[in-house]
């Protein structure tokens, strides 16, 4: 199975609410492969978070600025 199905099965599942771990062995696919699409979903939505923040943080300071 090609790297892009495996990590977009793989986000489907987490979507329906299986964790890391059951959706990683309910994959059919080499386990390199599988690993490393959680590795990257992981880390994506890692980087996500942060940006949040960020963003967060931004719109806090510019508010008391306007206040």
């Amino acid at each position: 199975m090609e790297h892009h199905h495996i990590s977009v099965q793989l986000t489907q599942l987490l979507k329906r609410g299986y964790s890391m771990t059951d959706a990683k062995k309910l994959l059919n696919g080499p386990q390199e492969i599988t690993e490393q699409a959680g590795v990257e979903l992981v880390a994506s939505k890692q980087s996500q978070q942060r940006a949040l923040h960020s963003q967060y943080h931004q719109a806090r300071y510019a508010m008391r600025l306007r206040g």
